[in-house]
């Protein structure tokens, strides 16, 4: 049984998914893009963008969890959906060895996600403070 995927649009700016709610849905960019960002502390770190063809939100329908990133149109996007009755009904079909085997890499994934934001914000700090030590060292050698 093939199902007809769900379309919902999304204006520039508008949230699709917003980090920390509980996870219902995956989704499939049928158009424009998207950008992924994980809260780290008081700042959003910006992990990506993602594109026509590109899937996002299935880690929620395999771990059951709550979203680790929040994803914002970038410009108008359209998105197919699959429902978590509908991916339950493709998962009863996958064996029990291939579940494990997937389930570990959404474990791994997750903690590559929290990584790849820290990371993100530490490289903005750094930047800033390169940014900083170049503006000084111009207006140095301005006074020569």
């Amino acid at each position: 049984m093939i199902k007809t995927p769900i379309v919902e649009r999304f204006a520039d700016g508008q949230a699709i998914v917003t980090e920390g709610i509980v996870s219902t849905r995956a989704y499939i960019i049928l158009s424009g893009q998207v950008r992924i960002s994980k809260k780290v502390g008081e700042k959003n770190a910006v992990i990506g963008t993602l594109s026509e063809g590109d899937v996002f939100g299935e880690m929620g329908l395999l771990s059951k969890s709550h979203r680790t990133a929040s994803v914002i149109a970038v410009g108008d996007v359209n998105v197919g959906i699959i429902d978590k009755k509908y991916f339950d009904e493709l998962l009863e079909r996958t064996p029990a060895e291939l579940k494990l085997i997937v389930n570990a890499l959404v474990d791994r994934l997750k903690v590559t996600t929290d990584k790849l934001a820290k990371v993100a914000v530490h490289f903005e700090k750094v930047k800033r403070t390169m940014d900083a030590f170049s503006v000084k060292t111009a207006e140095e050698e301005e006074k020569r």
